[in-house]
């Protein structure tokens, strides 16, 4: 019967130090991540450890958008599983802005090449952010100005009609210009 009391203490003891640990590495975890949020905020770069919270991840995305590297801010989408509606959404808003910022510079320095792909992808961006959360103001209002910056029309080769002579002609420009002010 001792030996009994014995080992069950000795298990609930074992027990107990496990599971003391495993609070302690989350709780450092924890640290850790509302550290990497506090330098971002204060435009300090700072690596997350592995299997950060989705939080810091998106204190990081949005600490990248801010300084146009929204590639490296999408590639973290991945990571924001478990996150937020809310936040989610202005995570793909912040992407498409700084997407968005792009293809107005190449737009304003008539480089229409890289301004058109820039526009698609905020496009998109923008329409993932919906999507996650539909009561985003901000990324309704910047939609609706990406979409007059770049209309969906379709394209050459896209009607199914190989026939040159017998193709619509095209009435609208891909790029009408700057949307500037009230219409």
């Amino acid at each position: 019967m001792r030996r009994i009391l014995f080992y069950g203490a000795s298990l609930g003891l074992a027990l107990a130090l496990g599971a003391l640990v495993w609070f302690g590495a989350a709780a450092w975890g924890d640290r850790r991540d509302n550290r990497a949020i506090r330098d971002y905020a204060a435009g300090r770069n700072f690596d997350l450890r592995e299997g950060a919270s989705p939080v810091a991840v998106y204190a990081r995305a949005l600490h990248l958008t801010e300084r146009d590297r929204s590639p490296e801010a999408e590639a973290l989408t991945g990571s924001l599983d478990g996150l937020r509606k809310d936040l989610l959404s202005e995570h793909h808003r912040a992407v498409a802005d700084a997407r968005l910022r792009r293809g107005f510079e190449a737009i304003q320095t008539s480089n229409y090449d890289d301004a058109i792909p820039e526009v698609e992808l905020a496009k998109s961006a923008y329409r993932r952010a919906l999507r996650a959360w539909p009561e985003n103001l901000d990324a309704k209002v910047n939609y609706d100005i990406a979409m007059r910056l770049l209309r969906d029309l379709p394209r050459e080769g896209q009607d199914g009609e190989d026939d040159p002579e017998n193709r619509p002609s095209r009435i609208w420009t891909d790029l009408p210009g700057l949307p500037r002010g009230a219409p």
